[in-house]
C-alpha cells in the first residue's frame, strides 16, 4: 500500500521537529533552528514548532524574532500555556517586565501548577524590585515542586533584598549544595551574595 501524500508529509514534519528537539538537547541551536524551520516550510499551522523554534531563538539571544515565534504558536493554538510563559520569559529578556507580566499570568490561569511559569514570574517581579511579590512567587513555586533550584536562588536573593538575611543565607546554602552542573552560573552568584550576607551580619553582631 502507497503512503498518501499527506503521510509522506506529515513523516517529513515528524523527522525534522525530532532533529530539532535532539539538537536542541545538545544545545546545537542553529541546527535546532535549521531543522524546526524546515519542519514548519511543511507545516506551518502546528502550535508547538513554533514555540520550540521561538525558545531556540531566545536561547541564541534573538529575542525579538522569538517573540515573533511565539505570537504566531498563541494565534494557531490560544491555549498553548508553555508559549504564553516562553514569550514572558523573552519579554522579561527585552525589559518589558508587565508584558511579561501579562504573559505569565495568561500561562497560569491555563497550568496554575506548572512551577516553572510562578518561577519565571518570581524573576520578573525581582526585576522590577518588587522582592515581597517575587518571594511569594517563588514559594510557589517551591510548593509544587520543592526540588526547582531556580525557584530556591530565586527565594534567596529575594530574601537578601527584603533585608532577611539569616533566612536567605539558610537559603542559598541550600541552593548551593543542590545546585547542578548547568547552573554554575548561578552557584557562583549565590557564593558571592552568601558572602556578603555573612559580612552583614557580622558586622551587626
Amino acid at each position: 500500500m502507497v503512503d498518501s501524500p499527506e503521510e509522506n508529509v506529515l513523516e517529513k514534519v515528524l523527522y525534522w521537529t525530532r532533529r530539532g528537539n535532539e539538537y536542541f538537547l545538545k544545545e546545537e541551536y542553529h541546527e535546532a533552528l535549521f531543522s524546526y524551520d524546515r519542519a514548519l516550510e511543511l507545516d506551518e499551522n502546528t502550535s508547538k514548532i513554533w514555540d520550540n523554534r521561538g525558545v531556540v531563538l531566545s536561547s541564541l539571544g534573538w529575542h525579538t524574532q522569538a517573540i515573533e515565534s511565539f505570537e504566531i504558536a498563541l494565534e494557531l493554538e490560544a491555549d498553548n500555556s508553555r508559549a504564553w510563559s516562553n514569550m514572558g520569559v523573552s519579554l522579561a529578556a527585552t525589559l518589558r517586565f508587565e508584558e511579561a507580566l501579562n504573559c505569565f499570568n495568561r500561562a497560569l490561569e491555563l497550568d496554575p501548577e506548572d512551577d516553572e511559569v510562578w518561577n519565571n514570574k518570581g524573576s520578573a517581579l525581582f526585576s522590577m524590585a518588587r522582592y515581597p511579590e517575587a518571594l511569594e512567587n517563588f514559594k510557589k513555586a517551591l510548593h509544587i515542586n520543592p526540588d526547582n533550584p531556580q525557584a530556591l536562588a530565586g527565594k534567596g536573593s529575594a530574601l537578601r533584598f527584603l533585608g532577611r538575611y539569616k533566612e536567605a543565607a539558610e537559603v542559598l546554602e541550600k541552593f548551593i549544595a543542590r545546585a547542578p552542573p548547568e547552573l554554575a552560573h548561578m552557584k557562583e552568584e549565590a557564593w558571592a551574595m552568601l558572602l556578603e550576607i555573612r559580612l552583614i551580619m557580622e558586622r551587626e553582631d
